[in-house]
């Protein structure tokens, strides 16, 4: 029960609201934790540094997850397996559009009639989604499961359509980006759902499009930051010798002058984009402590997936992903809220397929049988009994580009790849760490690399009606 004593007169709090911006009434915290859940889309792990209201507010005040994983390093796989907590061979959205793939997917095979937004409605939370959903979907309607929903329709649907609540507008011309079109309604979410009225805790997920290549959706008012900016490319960085790679990296050209001069434009661009993400993330922290409510929230930051910049030679336009590299699957994941240690790192393995029984776990729900991860709660107290020892990384079918199709198993050292055409690589993270040579053909590990395509060979089949198969095989030793 949401206990608030307001001591400021409606015309004061509205004269606050018009020279802060924010709520500045006092309320006490609710007995069940808040969750703020933010995800980026397509956020390099080395762009932090435009980011210092989440530096300071997020990652100082909580845990930093150094080993967080994607099951699959694309958009749309990666945001099913959030929603649902499955890996993509089990949701069956593989790749950004149908078939096996895309939000028309998602709807056919029932699965965003039993996500995690009814899961936390079933618990009595009030469920808000503001942001990007999913490849595909075209804003025509509100899914279930949400009390309230502002989501922008997929960049192939006409105009710059949204549906706000049930309704279709189109934006076209309003002269907005995107993130300057969310941040007020996602703050609006915020400021009813810790009004003294308000009984139910709350659940908002708010998903910017931001900084996704190229990048360009950044506010006029960001445009000069980080002009000077270089690329801050890796020693992965247009890699000269592939010949331990896979065939379609093999393929691969070397990146001319021309491609490394729009790479250094897209970084700059990527942390414009991320400095108007760390503004709008500091007007919600802002809210929920003026609130009283900050210290009774988990806030989780995340990307969807990495993006390499030119690393093995890899270039597109659309983000270079859908591979199991570091730059790809390997992502940030900071989480602050109650009983959590602040300014601390976890080396421990977790997967984006852990977010929904983590927030079920949360607000005292019940997990379905059906979901593969499970609940950070444990390692974010610091107290868990047991943990996996693996996860795995896929791109189980052609998902289009050149990238052959792959199951990868990752360890807290390892990384092995088996490809369909029968390519292999093995990486060992601590002495290259960058992943510039593969040890597959090495015969020394060649132990190790059959102890790993044995695991990989049951994660990969793990059912996705008995989660205990999944949990099982990144369990086994």
């Amino acid at each position: 029960m949401r206990i608030t004593v307001f001591l400021l007169t409606t015309i004061t709090m509205a004269m606050i609201l018009a020279s802060a911006g924010v709520l500045a009434a006092q309320t006490a915290p609710t007995e069940q934790p808040n969750i703020l859940f933010v995800m980026t889309d397509d956020q390099p792990k080395d762009t932090l540094l435009a980011m210092p209201k989440v530096r300071k507010r997020i990652v100082d005040e909580g845990v930093n997850l150094t080993n967080a994983y994607v099951s699959e390093s694309l958009c749309c796989p990666s945001r099913a397996t959030i929603l649902r907590g499955q890996y993509p061979h089990n949701t069956q959205v593989m790749r950004n559009g149908p078939p096996q793939g895309g939000h028309e997917t998602f709807v056919a095979r029932g699965l965003e009639d039993n996500a995690v937004g009814h899961w936390l409605r079933d618990a009595g939370y009030t469920t808000g989604f503001v942001g990007k959903y999913m490849n595909g979907y075209d804003a025509s309607y509100k899914p279930p499961g949400w009390s309230y929903w502002y989501a922008k329709a997929d960049g192939g649907t006409a105009g710059e359509k949204v549906n706000d609540n049930g309704p279709t507008k189109d934006l076209a011309g309003d002269g907005k980006t995107w993130t300057d079109r969310f941040t007020p309604k996602a703050v609006g979410f915020l400021d009813q759902s810790t009004d003294a009225a308000t009984d139910e805790p709350f659940a908002l997920f708010f998903w910017p499009t931001q900084p996704h290549l190229e990048a360009g959706d950044y506010a006029d008012r960001y445009a000069d930051l980080y002009r000077d900016e270089p690329l801050n490319s890796k020693p992965s960085f247009n890699e000269a010798d592939v010949s331990d790679k896979p065939q379609w990296i093999r393929e691969l050209p070397r990146l001319g002058d021309a491609e490394t001069d729009k790479l250094r434009q897209w970084r700059r661009n990527q942390l414009r984009s991320l400095r108007q993400v760390d503004d709008a993330v500091g007007q919600m922290l802002n809210l929920l402590a003026q609130r009283g409510e900050l210290d009774n929230t988990y806030v989780i930051y995340t990307t969807d997936n990495g993006t390499g910049m030119g690393d093995h030679r890899w270039f597109n336009h659309h983000g270079m992903k859908q591979t199991p590299y570091e730059e790809a699957a390997n992502v940030y994941l900071f989480v602050r809220g109650p009983g959590i240690a602040k300014g601390v790192s976890e080396t421990k393995l977790t997967l984006n397929n852990d977010f929904a029984p983590t927030f079920v776990d949360i607000v005292d729900g019940t997990v379905p049988d059906f979901v593969d991860g499970r609940s950070l709660l444990p390692i974010l107290q610091r107290n868990p009994a047991t943990w996996r020892t693996a996860i795995m990384n896929e791109r189980p079918i052609d998902a289009g580009h050149s990238i052959t199709p792959y199951h990868a198993i990752i360890t807290k050292r390892y990384t092995y790849a088996e490809y369909t055409n029968g390519d292999r690589e093995l990486y060992d993270r601590n002495a290259d760490p960058y992943q510039l040579r593969s040890q597959h053909n090495n015969p020394e590990t060649q132990v190790l690399r059959d102890e790993l395509s044995r695991r990989l060979a049951a994660l990969k089949t793990c059912a996705a009606d008995a989660a205990e198969e999944c949990q099982t095989a990144e369990n086994a030793p």
